[in-house]
C-alpha cells in the first residue's frame, strides 16, 4: 500500500491545494481554449459543410480550414502567451505581501520544492486544456470525415512548439515576477525584459538610418534578423515561413511533407525559445533562494538592478525622442542639432522621476537622486554624435581585399520579378536584393572596392544636400554586398553618379558574373518543368511588346530564346551600352498561375531578333514617325512661388511635328537599367504616342506607347517650364 507521507501523494495534494486556489486561472483556460479548439472546430466544419466555394470534396476543404486554426498557422499561441505572464505573476504575487510571505516561510516546505510545484502547478494549467481541446477537435474532425493523418500530426506538432513557447514566454515571465515587489511593477518588469533587446535594436537601426548614408536598411546588418530574447518573434519567424509556404502551394490541401518541411523552418526559433526558458527558470531559482521577505512591496528588489534600468530606458527612449524630432524636422541633413539636443534633455528629464517615482513607489520622491538626470542626458547626447560625427567611420568602411570571398551589386533603379524554385518559395516571388544576393558572385575584387569608394563619398554628400528634391538627381541607388570568408555579408547602401567612369562600370557589368544576378535565366526551365509536373491544366504562353505592336505564342519557346539572349548578354551587355540606349522592346514569359518573367531586349541583340523572327514574333523595334498619326503631350510643373500644379496637354497630329518630336524623344515603354536623368528628361513631361492602326497586328492589345524626351531636344513648340 503506498503511504500517505510518500513523495507522489504528497505532490498531488501540493498540485490539488495549488491549483484550488488558482482556480479562476485554470477555469480561464479550460474556457479559452474550448472556445477556441472546440467551438471553433465546430463552427469552421459547418461553414464549409453549408457554404461550399469549391470544387474540392468536403473532406478536404473541412481538413484544410481546421489546419488554419489548429495547426502551424493557429493563433492559439496568442491564448498561451497571455496565459504564462498570468500565471508567473499569480503563481508568486505571495512574495508581495509580508504576511503570505511569513504564512508560507513558516510551513514545512523547502523553498526548492515549493518554486517547483507552482512552475509544474503553471505548465499542468496551460498543458491540460489545451491537450484536451486539440483531442476534442480531432474527434470532432474524425466524426465528420476531416481528420487525415497529416492534420493529426500537424495538430501535435503545432501543440508541442506553442507549449515550447509558453515555457520560454512563462520563464521570462517567472523572472520579472521574482526580481519585483509588486504586482504593477512585475507587469512592467515584463515589459522590460521583453522588449529591452528589440528597443536597443530598433534604436540602433533608426540612428544608423537617420546619420549614416550607406546604412541598407534593407538588410539590416543583421539588426532585426534574431531578436533572441523576444520568444514570440522566434517562434513567429519560422510560423510565418511556413505559412508563406502553405499560401505558395497555390490550391493547398495539406500533406506529410507539407507538414515536416514546414517544421524545418520552426527549429531554429524553437531552440532558441528552450534556451530562453532553461536559462530563465535558473536565474528565477537563484533570484527565488536569494529573495528576502523584507523584498515584498519593493519596486525593484535589487538596487543595482534599479539603476541600470532607469538608465538603460532612460536612454534609449531620450534617443528615440531625439529621432523623432530629427525626422519632423529633418536635421540629419544640416549642421543644427538643436532640437534634438533640447529633446534628449527634456526627455531624460521626464523618464528619470516617473521611474524614480515607481521605483519608490511615491510620487514624491520623483527628484530623489535627481544627479543621475544630467548622467542620463549627457550618455544621450554623446551617443547622438558619435552617430552624427561618422567617428565611427561607418560610412567609409571598405573591407580587405584579403578578406572578401565575392560580392555582389543591387541597382535599385532596375526591379522587375524575380523568382525561385526552393522549398520556402515554391517558385514564388522573391524580392530583387535576395535574387541578386544568391545568383552574383563578383570575384573582381579590386573594381567592386573602387566602385564602392565612389559610391560611399557620393552618398555621404548627397546626403548633405538641404533640398530633398535634388538628392536623386544624376545617380543610380544602389547596394554592395560583400561575402566575407567568415561567412558573414556586409552591406552599403550608396549612390553611382551618372559621371561615373563607364571603364569601371564596364570592367564590373561585363562580366557573366554580373548578368546573372541581373537577367533570371538559369532556373527558369527548372521552374517551368517543375510547375508542368505538378499541374494537369499548365498553359505557358511567349510575348513580345514593342512600339509595333504586341505578338504571343502558346508555343514553348523559351529554351531556344534563353540560348540566344545568354549570346546576346555575353557579346553586347555592358553598362555604356545599357547607360545609352533604352530597350526597344520586352519579351516575357508567364503561365496560367501567378508566374512572369521579363526581359528587356535591345536593339543591338541580333540572335535574340534573329530567333525571335525565325518564329514570326518580331516585326519591328521603335516606330517611324510616319507610322503615328497622334501624339499627346502633357505636362506638369510645380510652381513654388504659389504653391501650385500646373497640368496641361497639347496632341499634336501634324506630319512635321509628329516627326520632330520622335526624333527628340525615346521610347521608355520598356524599362533600362541604367535610366540617365541628365540625358533623359526627368518627368515634367509624358509622351503618348499613338500608331497608325492599320500597321497594328490582330495581336495588338494597346495603340498607345509612352516616351521621354531628351533634355537637350524638346521642341520650340513644346510649352517650356515657367
Amino acid at each position: 500500500m503506498t503511504s500517505a507521507n510518500s513523495s507522489l501523494v504528497k505532490f498531488i495534494r501540493e498540485q490539488k491545494a495549488l491549483l484550488w486556489r488558482r482556480l479562476p486561472l485554470a477555469a480561464l483556460s479550460i474556457i479559452m481554449y474550448f472556445l477556441y479548439d472546440v467551438f471553433g472546430t465546430v463552427m469552421l466544419i459547418q461553414r464549409e459543410r453549408v457554404y461550399a466555394f469549391s470544387d474540392q470534396p468536403f473532406a478536404v476543404r473541412g481538413a484544410s480550414v481546421i489546419s488554419g486554426l489548429m495547426g502551424l498557422r493557429s493563433l492559439s499561441w496568442l491564448i498561451g502567451c497571455t496565459g504564462a505572464v498570468l500565471l508567473a505573476i499569480q503563481g508568486f504575487a505571495y512574495l508581495y505581501k509580508m504576511q503570505t510571505v511569513d504564512f508560507y516561510e513558516s510551513r514545512p516546505e523547502k523553498r526548492s520544492t515549493r518554486f517547483f510545484n507552482i512552475i509544474i502547478n503553471s505548465l499542468l494549467i496551460y498543458l491540460i486544456p489545451s491537450l484536451l481541446g486539440v483531442i476534442l477537435s480531432i474527434c470532432i474532425a474524425a466524426a465528420n470525415g476531416c481528420a487525415p493523418g497529416w492534420l493529426v500530426l500537424e495538430m501535435f506538432i503545432s501543440l508541442g512548439l506553442q507549449t515550447v513557447l509558453f515555457l520560454a514566454v512563462y520563464g521570462m515571465s517567472v523572472l520579472a515576477s521574482l526580481l519585483t515587489g509588486t504586482v504593477v511593477t512585475a507587469v512592467m518588469m515584463n515589459l522590460f525584459l521583453f522588449g529591452l533587446e528589440g528597443m536597443i535594436r530598433l534604436t540602433i537601426l533608426g540612428y544608423r538610418g537617420a546619420y549614416y548614408a550607406t546604412f541598407d536598411q534593407g538588410k539590416s546588418d543583421g539588426l532585426l534578423n534574431n531578436i533572441y530574447t523576444l520568444p514570440a518573434f522566434n517562434y513567429l519567424g519560422g510560423i510565418i515561413r511556413s505559412m508563406i509556404f502553405a499560401i505558395n502551394e497555390y490550391s493547398f490541401t495539406g500533406s506529410y511533407d507539407y507538414v515536416m518541411r514546414s517544421v524545418g523552418f520552426t527549429t531554429k526559433g524553437t531552440i532558441v525559445n528552450l534556451i530562453l526558458f532553461v536559462v530563465s527558470i535558473v536565474l528565477s531559482y537563484i533570484v527565488y533562494k536569494k529573495r528576502k521577505a523584507e523584498s515584498a512591496g519593493n519596486a525593484v528588489i535589487y538596487r543595482p538592478l534599479e539603476v541600470f534600468i532607469k538608465f538603460v530606458t532612460g536612454v534609449i527612449i531620450s534617443l528615440d525622442a531625439g529621432l523623432l524630432i530629427n525626422a519632423i524636422f529633418n536635421v540629419d541633413k544640416n549642421s543644427g542639432t538643436g532640437p534634438v539636443i533640447i529633446t534628449i534633455i527634456l526627455m531624460a528629464f521626464l523618464i528619470s522621476l516617473i521611474l524614480e517615482s515607481v521605483f519608490a513607489l511615491n510620487v514624491r520622491m520623483a527628484f530623489n537622486k535627481a544627479w543621475q538626470i544630467p548622467i542620463i542626458a549627457v550618455i544621450s547626447i554623446i551617443i547622438l554624435f558619435i552617430y552624427k560625427s561618422g567617428i565611427t567611420g561607418y560610412d567609409r568602411f571598405l573591407p580587405a581585399k584579403e578578406k572578401v570571398a565575392s560580392s555582389y551589386l543591387v541597382n535599385y533603379n532596375y526591379n522587375p520579378d524575380y523568382y525561385e524554385d526552393t522549398e520556402e518559395y515554391e517558385s514564388s516571388f522573391i524580392p530583387t536584393a535576395e535574387f541578386v544576393e544568391k545568383n552574383m558572385f563578383l570575384t573582381d575584387t579590386d573594381d567592386v572596392l573602387s566602385l564602392a569608394a565612389i559610391g560611399q563619398s557620393d552618398a555621404v554628400n548627397r546626403m548633405k544636400i538641404e533640398d530633398a528634391d535634388d538628392i536623386d538627381e544624376g545617380c543610380w541607388e544602389a547596394v554592395i554586398g560583400w561575402r566575407m570568408k567568415d561567412g558573414s555579408i556586409i552591406t552599403r547602401r550608396l549612390t553611382i553618379p551618372e559621371d561615373i567612369d563607364p571603364v569601371l562600370m564596364d570592367s564590373i557589368t561585363g562580366r557573366e558574373e554580373f548578368t546573372k544576378g541581373v537577367y533570371q535565366m538559369d532556373n527558369v526551365l527548372p521552374i517551368i518543368d517543375s510547375k508542368r509536373n505538378s499541374s494537369k491544366n499548365y498553359k505557358l504562353t511567349m510575348s513580345v511588346s514593342t512600339e509595333h505592336g504586341y505578338l504571343e505564342t502558346g508555343e514553348d519557346l523559351t529554351e531556344g530564346f534563353l540560348n540566344a539572349y545568354r549570346k546576346d548578354l555575353g557579346e553586347h551587355y555592358d553598362f555604356s551600352m545599357a547607360s545609352n540606349n533604352n530597350p526597344v522592346g520586352s519579351i516575357s514569359v508567364y503561365d496560367n498561375s501567378y508566374f512572369s518573367i521579363s526581359w528587356p531586349i535591345y536593339d543591338c541583340y541580333d540572335d535574340t531578333i534573329a530567333f525571335l523572327k525565325e518564329h514570326d514574333m518580331w516585326h519591328g523595334g521603335f516606330l517611324e514617325s510616319g507610322e503615328v498619326v497622334k501624339i499627346n503631350v502633357s505636362r506638369t510643373e510645380y510652381i513654388e512661388e504659389t504653391g501650385e500644379y500646373i497640368n496641361d496637354s497639347e496632341e499634336y497630329t501634324e506630319a512635321d511635328k509628329i516627326k520632330e518630336i520622335m526624333e527628340a524623344s525615346i521610347s521608355n515603354t520598356y524599362s533600362s537599367a541604367w535610366p540617365r536623368s541628365t540625358v533623359f528628361e526627368s518627368g515634367d513631361y509624358s509622351i503618348e504616342i499613338y500608331p497608325d492602326e492599320a500597321s497594328q497586328t490582330d495581336y495588338s492589345h494597346s495603340t498607345c506607347y509612352y516616351r521621354t524626351f531628351y533634355k537637350d531636344k524638346i521642341p520650340g513648340f513644346v510649352p517650356k517650364k515657367q
